[in-house]
């Protein structure tokens, strides 16, 4: 079977989050399972890679024909193509967005009648509208409601040369997700219980009705992890290195950050690398401080998102140095360093269609504290490898805390770091919707 992949980022070539690592991961996974899989981006400019010409594509565009170079590469037995279709387009998400999405589904969809390939799976809104263009079957993966792809008719109609917007038209504009849910013959989002929770008023994010329309083509397959990257065992971050036989090393990685970070050993330490957005909780978390604080804890944090969000937690590290390290951006070894040398990890989302780093502080031995929500309820197990909490709010916050540090967190440890979140079962999940779309 030969499937080609369409999205907006890939590891290793471009990651802005949780969606670049599903297609490095998933790929990787399906290859090694004897399939032919390519993964279709854009071609930002910039990016950090030694890539080959694989020819030119011409594409309709605003009433005219465009033309975009075609770039390849291979990674891992995966093939990557890049559609060069904006000279000025330098990285993921940047304006105008709608614009660029497009012509990218439109770029992919004229090379793809080129090609003998079984099955389009395009990922989130920005590849969605390339599964209505397609010849071939298309699944359609949800990796987050929140974001649809929405425009006005009158620049839809400029962009497509005067395509009518028909069913894509919800609440008076085009959305592009919406129309990808109507045309694609199989769709997925990236857990079981999101699959249900999006069905809801509560999390459907006004596609309820839609979603609930095609509910018979929907099925929730949730996201793994890349297990040999995130390995305690070998993590080049790590101060020291180890495994279940080898917890000894935890502590003295926990002691190695602690020390790094100034702040007091004798504490019981919360991690959390995280967006600071509304969806994640963390204004949340920024009330529950002060009482977490004085109830002996330390708190790491890295995360970006909101300014009032970062400036409030830099404040917050400012007043207690001792106790708050709060630093800005994305930092991969200081990531890895604090899943390793956290005691709990904290992930209170209000939302969290699956969740990658409760998999991985659970790889590495950090009990997670979280929401009972999406993909946290469907990977984290209640008092046996971390600790979920119902209401989005402080006290909640902090209650699940206090919980969390009565029970035996060398149990919790040992546990999460024997479940299985690797790629290999998800692969032949997709594999069997695959078939299924292939079938009608």
């Amino acid at each position: 079977m030969y499937v080609v992949h369409a999205a907006a980022e890939a590891v290793p070539f471009v990651k802005v989050g949780g969606l670049g690592d599903v297609l490095g991961g998933l790929p990787k996974a399906q290859v090694r399972a004897g399939l032919r899989a390519v993964v279709a981006l854009p071609r930002y400019h910039g990016l950090e890679a030694a890539l080959e010409a694989a020819g030119e594509v011409s594409y309709p565009f605003a009433g005219g024909e465009s033309r975009a170079t075609v770039w390849r590469a291979e990674r891992d037995g995966v093939g990557f193509l890049f559609f060069d279709v904006d000279p000025a387009w330098r990285a993921p998400y940047e304006p105008p967005e709608a614009e660029r999405y497009l012509r990218f589904s439109l770029a992919l969809a004229a090379w793809l009648r080129g090609e003998d390939y079984d099955l389009l799976h395009a990922h989130d809104w920005h590849a969605a509208y390339a599964v209505r263009l397609v010849r071939r079957p298309a699944v359609f993966t949800i990796h987050n409601l929140a974001f649809q792809g929405v425009l006005e008719p009158a620049e839809f109609a400029r962009l497509t040369g005067g395509e009518p917007a028909g069913e894509l038209l919800h609440e008076g504009r085009v959305n592009l997700m919406k129309g990808a849910l109507l045309a694609a013959a199989r769709i997925s989002t990236v857990s079981p219980r999101y699959a249900r929770e999006i069905l809801t008023p509560e999390y459907g994010m006004g596609l309820e009705g839609v979603l609930r329309q095609v509910q018979r083509r929907l099925r929730g397959i949730l996201n793994g992890l890349d297990v040999e990257y995130w390995n305690p065992a070998t993590d080049p971050y790590l101060p020291h290195r180890y495994d279940l036989k080898r917890l000894r090393n935890k502590r003295l990685s926990r002691a190695a950050m602690l020390a790094a970070l100034r702040l007091d050993p004798g504490l019981f330490t919360i991690g959390a690398v995280t967006r600071l957005t509304w969806q994640k909780g963390f204004d949340l978390v920024l009330k529950a401080l002060p009482e977490l604080l004085d109830r002996g804890t330390n708190f790491v944090l890295l995360g970006t998102g909101e300014p009032e969000l970062e400036e409030a937690f830099a404040a917050m590290a400012r007043r207690f140095p001792r106790r708050v390290s709060f630093t800005a951006g994305f930092n991969e070894p200081r990531a890895h360093k604090i899943y390793g040398g956290s005691d709990a990890f904290l992930m209170p989302s209000r939302f969290e269609p699956c969740g990658l780093s409760q998999m991985i502080a659970m790889r590495y031995g950090t009990p997670p504290v979280a929401r009972r929500t999406g993909g946290l309820a469907d990977t984290v197990e209640d008092g046996v490898t971390g600790v979920l909490f119902d209401e989005a709010s402080p006290e909640a916050i902090v209650a699940a805390v206090e919980r969390l540090r009565e029970l035996d967190r060398e149990a919790l440890a040992r546990a999460g770091m024997q479940r299985d979140f690797s790629w290999e079962k998800r692969a032949d999940e997709y594999r069997s919707l695959y078939e299924e779309a292939l079938s009608e």
